[in-house]
């Protein structure tokens, strides 16, 4: 399959490899292994290394990974791919070899030149093309010649897929295990901005208070276009991440102020034997953390719940990350006690209510009296005769007066 020489790019894509795996690109770090910055690439020397920080997946995986979300500018002469935060220009720099672009052939391969030579992107599993996932390798062309059968060479080659949202296109993927009623909900963080759908609605915390019941403020982005680089919560109609479809935007909004989640991008853990140095995640602290769950059937900020969580098992040991791409709420580790059972989410006026129940509550001089949502005292006894229609609270209850 031959390319136009110049193509041009603008937009997000994937990209995909022609292997028998039909494996997707995924961006899951921003390093670079010591071995892959030291290769001596040479004339004629059959040579060929990882670079960890680009891990392949299997295409089912891909629709609601973000790190397979590709902005890619430029032409087969010279290609930039922006995703999680970096770049590959960037990413190839750091191999110790200067400015270096990433190059489109004609066939359909990826590659770019160190010390004057061509050094080409592969699938590094190609002995294993049904594994779920992979790392991306990169080799000299003598060492792709004498090195891989004939058969195996279409692991040199990519094909780049436009998102359409049709047969390319990002969802949302409701991953803590939390359904309330007919609902269900997850938390985001992506470094592209995009826009979700009528049947999908997206939060984020305005504000808390802990004095009472711990609750914090929910507030619906109400234009449904998430800026980039913004933590949110999510509410899908579905579990289905084809059903919770969202459009990529290429221009962010503004960014939103006053909220309160905190994002992570990476969770890269190394395996086996990789390079310990890679490690790029975000421990778990249940001191000063909270992750996305559920209290007595109500969306809540909770110390625990493993399935908003990575859990990694070593020498009999569970670790705990925040996953790549999720959302988490912090704490002051003064607050952990009062809130270890559970920070509740409440839209605006249920957080006005219950607020205004805590301060009530809190001072113990007040015996009697009927107070505004806000706290202020309007009576001094329990008599609502004469109020004007609308909601108080009264002996630390809300009441509606007609």
């Amino acid at each position: 399959m031959a390319f136009p020489l110049y193509a041009q790019y603008s937009g997000f894509y994937r990209i995909m490899n022609r292997g028998a795996a039909g494996r997707y690109i995924s961006i899951q770090n921003t390093k670079v292994s010591d071995e892959s910055k030291n290769i001596n690439y040479s004339s004629g020397v059959s040579v060929n290394t990882a670079v960890e920080a680009l891990q392949l997946i299997r295409a089912k995986d891909k629709d609601s990974d973000a790190g397979t979300i590709l902005y890619i500018t430029g032409d087969n002469d010279g290609l930039t791919l922006e995703a999680q935060g970096m770049n590959t220009q960037k990413l190839l720099n750091n191999l110790g070899q200067g400015d270096i672009k990433l190059l489109r052939g004609g066939k359909g391969e990826l590659y770019t030149y160190v010390s004057g030579y061509p050094i080409y992107l592969l699938d590094y599993g190609f002995d294993y093309p049904t594994t779920r996932k992979s790392t991306c390798g990169v080799a000299t062309s003598s060492w792709i010649n004498k090195g891989l059968e004939t058969d195996e060479k279409n692991y040199i080659y990519w094909t780049l897929k436009k998102i359409d949202n049709d047969k390319e296109y990002f969802g949302v993927k409701p991953s803590e295990g939390i359904q309330i009623g007919d609902k269900y909900y997850t938390t985001i963080y992506t470094t592209f901005a995009f826009q979700i759908p009528e049947s999908m609605k997206a939060f984020y915390i305005d504000q808390y208070n802990y004095s009472g019941t711990p609750v914090a403020e929910l507030k619906e982005i109400t234009d449904r276009k998430i800026p980039a680089s913004t933590p949110v919560i999510i509410e899908c109609s579905s579990s289905d991440v084809s059903e919770n479809k969202v459009m990529l935007l290429n221009d962010s909004p503004s960014s939103i102020s006053g909220n309160k989640l905190k994002g992570n991008v990476f969770c890269y853990i190394p395996e086996g034997n990789e390079d310990p140095k890679l490690k790029n995640a975000l421990e778990y602290a249940k001191s000063t953390m909270r992750v996305l769950g559920s209290v007595n059937g109500q969306l809540a900020f909770v110390a625990d719940n493993d399935n908003a969580l990575r859990v990694v098992t070593k020498n009999g040991n569970k670790e705990k990350y925040i996953p790549a791409n999720k959302a988490y709420l912090t704490i002051n580790a003064a607050d952990n006690t009062k809130t270890a059972a559970g920070i509740k989410l409440l839209l605006p006026d249920e957080y006005a209510v219950a607020v205004s129940i805590s301060k009530v509550a809190a001072d113990e001089q007040v015996k009697t009296g009927i107070y505004t949502l806000t706290g202020v005292k309007v009576k001094e006894d329990n008599n609502s005769d004469g109020l004007p229609n609308g909601v108080y609270i009264i002996e630390g209850k809300k009441q509606v007066i007609k």
